[in-house]
């Protein structure tokens, strides 16, 4: 058998054309780079370790300002949420449409996420008419 059979090149565009636009934005999406000490960001739900949101901070939450933050961090992320889910193409999946993620960017999210915000940062949330998907412990489910 061949040896240089499956070379990276073989899987380059062939005529040298950049990758449609959905595609590109695929490859950048941001996924967990671990299993274990994976977090979701208490607004949006996406997943990812800790140390990704403190060195990229939430990429659906710019405003929540946790990049290089380890306290913001720890108050608008928790390791408290069931299930998960990858979201491809957030604008066309059903699913993501039914947990409300669909203006967001691809990647994985919390099915469901217990947790509260501190009373400033739900009041700032609530200045600029953002939702959020974090529930505290004990409250009725989202989904029924």
């Amino acid at each position: 058998m061949d040896e240089d059979r499956y070379d990276d090149d073989e899987y380059e565009e062939e005529d040298g054309e950049p990758l449609p636009p959905k595609v590109e934005e695929l490859a950048q999406a941001p996924v967990p780079t671990a299993i274990k000490g994976v977090r979701a960001c208490m607004r949006c739900g996406i997943i990812k370790t800790f140390d990704q949101f403190l060195e990229h901070g939430c990429e659906n939450c710019p405003f929540l300002n946790m990049e290089g933050e380890f306290q913001r961090v720890n108050q608008c992320t928790t390791a408290f949420f069931e299930g998960q889910v990858a979201v491809m193409d957030p604008g066309e999946s059903w699913t993501a449409k039914w947990l409300r993620i669909d203006q967001y960017l691809p990647g994985v999210y919390a099915l469901s996420i217990t947790g509260q915000f501190d009373r400033d940062v739900e009041e700032e949330l609530e200045s600029r008419g953002c939702r959020w998907r974090c529930r505290p412990v004990g409250s009725a489910p989202l989904m029924s």
